[in-house]
């Protein structure tokens, strides 16, 4: 929303899609400041495609689905679909200076014809756009919590399960990007975590394969608590000399929250409120993020997100390391 001051509303520019200007007027009486469209040169003109979706048992009744598709189709290209979106505001996209689709006088605050716009813009360029925003606060840290208690066996095979969740978010993570992975478990001698992945930098490639010959599910509970406030004073140190941005993710089935209660978690919150690092909250099961769950509570104290089921869990954590990191997936 624009602001609500007028002088900080005339000097403001807004990005929005032009057709908006004509379509998009519902908030018209509201308007204080008039505005007009700004046709940069240098700004390549959006063609709208036309994709048709599948989804688990969408191959039912196929004649009929595809038969639905292609009148669709064929409205939208045909007189009336033109012509509806010509009433939105849309233009040509290839006749000479991009027309209007619309007869008739141009709408206040567009232009008739935009005038020549350049072509598509490469992928090349784009690729080169989003690596120097990715890196423009320098490379980042992640440290992966990977729950390896015995709860998650049935959680663990494949590219839904825990491992395979974690190797899609290092897409996100370039090579000078510094992580590593801890398999988190009660195991001998007091200890709850045991390294999967050293610290460093890592091609992906090598990455993946090292989480796949060092994480393996233990018979064994795990310790939520202390593998948190373990890792909220690790990073701690390792961002204390530089403004890298960091990042905590924890994988987990939630099977051992009872150790992530009453005294335990608010010893968590407070040293995540202290620490400042971001701590995403990544679980297999539905529910865990719901308000009042530990694993929201951490998400919310630490100013990370907490992702569970009702999710995408693995574009949804692919999004978040890719804030952090440098990489160009």
């Amino acid at each position: 929303a624009l602001t609500a001051d007028r002088a900080a509303d005339a000097r403001t520019a807004a990005l929005v899609p032009e057709f908006l200007l004509v379509s998009g007027v519902g908030c018209a009486k509201n308007t204080r400041v008039p505005r007009s469209a700004e046709y940069p040169s240098d700004v390549p003109a959006l063609t709208p495609t036309f994709v048709r979706v599948a989804w688990d048992g969408g191959d039912r009744d196929a004649a009929v689905r595809t038969d639905a598709v292609d009148r669709f189709h064929a409205w939208l290209t045909g007189r009336d679909g033109l012509a509806a979106f010509a009433a939105a505001g849309f233009r040509s996209a290839t006749g000479t200076g991009h027309p209007l689709l619309g007869a008739g006088p141009a709408d206040t605050g567009v232009l008739s014809a935009a005038g020549p716009l350049p072509g598509a813009a490469a992928r090349t360029a784009v690729d080169t756009a989003l690596s120097r925003y990715r890196s423009a606060n320098g490379p980042g840290r992640v440290l992966y919590l990977l729950d390896s208690s015995g709860s998650m066996r049935t959680r663990w095979p494949g590219p839904s399960g825990g491992p395979g969740i974690l190797k899609q978010s290092l897409g996100g993570l370039g090579d000078e990007d510094e992580y590593g992975v801890w398999g988190v478990y009660d195991g001998p001698g007091g200890r709850h975590h045991d390294e999967v992945l050293a610290f460093g930098h890592h091609r992906r490639a090598d990455a993946e394969r090292g989480v796949d010959a060092a994480a393996r599910v233990r018979d064994a509970e795990s310790d939520p608590h202390a593998a948190l406030l373990d890792a909220l004073d690790t990073m701690a140190g390792r961002g204390a000399d530089d403004k890298w941005p960091q990042l905590i993710v924890y994988l987990t089935d939630d099977e051992d929250d009872d150790r992530l209660t009453g005294q335990n978690l608010a010893q968590v919150l407070e040293r995540a409120r202290q620490r400042k690092v971001p701590v995403d909250m990544v679980s297999l099961v539905a529910g865990s993020c719901d308000r009042g769950r530990p694993a929201a509570a951490v998400a919310e104290a630490s100013h990370g997100r907490c992702l569970d089921t009702a999710d995408d869990l693995g574009t949804g954590l692919h999004d978040e390391v890719a804030r952090v990191g440098t990489g160009e997936d």
